[in-house]
């Protein structure tokens, strides 16, 4: 799910397509209750998956067939739960009724992979109530989700999540042909794709750690929707959390981008190390997301329906993007 804030107006980029939401009706809902074994679903809404609670409170997510294979999710849930059995505050995956942890259930066209996971107490943190003490808090989240996989082991055959080239390679299809913004896209890939793969700085992660994806109760936060999740490069969580906290107005950006990313470090130290190319990475990262949400959103959100704030956002990175200067117009 591409998401973010302007000013204090969340935005969510749907991938689900029109004619997948249309397939959420009764006869959905029922089997999709059947499978979880439970009396009753309550929709929280529907984007990548449709998702819901239960009455017992696990929370329930229904994939659509070609977003995600259940070898896919099974990869997904796996992962989830080797970061729980390790201590991180992670939401973990929970059985079905029948005892899986996943099942599919047919729709009138097509079908929907279901799986349930532990509910997530506390609530998003607001933009007015992030201290240094959060931020300081969530580097060091991220250093212990990236401490953790480090050792993972991976996932049995036969389940594997995509690669990220092949997760990349759908989001460049978003970029208008034979222009600017697509050499500056494969550009940005290219310099990514010849970082070292080095353990302890690549491997399995979330990817995409912004606010909404942490509830927070009494300063610890809690993580969510591994929907994303890839091997990749560990610095990209990092500037995930950059990119979408500096997303706004501030009176100066570039003291705002300094002190996020010093308090976000120092945070980290205390869990996990990365080497300083990859700290000198960063920018690509940056670059990266710049370039996956102009373009999502170009395809995704109709003209009529962008608000002020993500027209201003279109425009400033269109601008940035087509002069080759650096994301947020920020200096490194």
């Amino acid at each position: 799910m591409i998401l973010s804030q302007i000013g204090e107006r969340t935005v969510i980029v749907p991938h689900m397509e029109p004619a997948v939401r249309a397939l959420h009706d009764d006869a959905l809902v029922a089997a999709i209750t059947e499978a979880v074994g439970t009396s009753k679903l309550e929709s929280l809404g529907g984007f990548e998956s449709f998702v819901y609670e239960a009455t017992d409170t696990r929370i329930v997510k229904a994939t659509w067939h070609d977003r995600r294979t259940p070898e896919q999710i099974g990869a997904e849930i796996h992962f989830i739960n080797y970061l729980a059995d390790g201590g991180a505050p992670v939401c973990r995956a929970l059985p079905l009724g029948d005892g899986s942890m996943l099942r599919t259930v047919s729709a009138s066209t097509g079908a929907f992979h279901v799986y349930a996971l532990e509910k997530a107490a506390g609530a998003i943190l607001a933009r007015n109530e992030r201290t240094d003490e959060h931020w300081i808090r969530w580097g060091a989240l991220v250093g212990q989700l990236h401490r953790l996989s480090a050792e993972y082991p991976g996932p049995p055959a036969p389940l594997q999540r995509p690669t990220w080239e092949q997760e990349h390679a759908a989001i460049e299809r978003f970029v208008e042909k034979d222009s600017i913004f697509l050499r500056r896209f494969r550009d940005t890939i290219g310099a990514v794709g010849a970082l070292p793969r080095e353990a302890g700085a690549y491997g399995s992660m979330h990817t995409d750690l912004h606010s909404y994806n942490i509830f927070w109760q009494n300063g610890e936060p809690r993580v969510f929707d591994f929907d994303d999740m890839l091997e990749f490069w560990f610095i990209a969580d990092l500037a995930i959390v950059l990119y979408y906290g500096l997303l706004g107005d501030y009176d100066d950006l570039q003291a705002e981008f300094e002190r996020m990313r010093d308090l976000l470090l120092r945070g980290y130290a205390t869990e996990h190390a990365l080497p300083q190319w990859s700290h000198d990475a960063l920018p690509h990262f940056l670059a990266l997301r710049e370039h996956t949400l102009r373009a999502v959103i170009l395809r995704s959100v109709p003209e009529a329906e962008r608000t002020p704030g993500w027209r201003r956002f279109l425009d400033e990175a269109t601008e940035r993007i087509h002069a080759g200067r650096p994301a947020l117009g920020l200096r490194f």
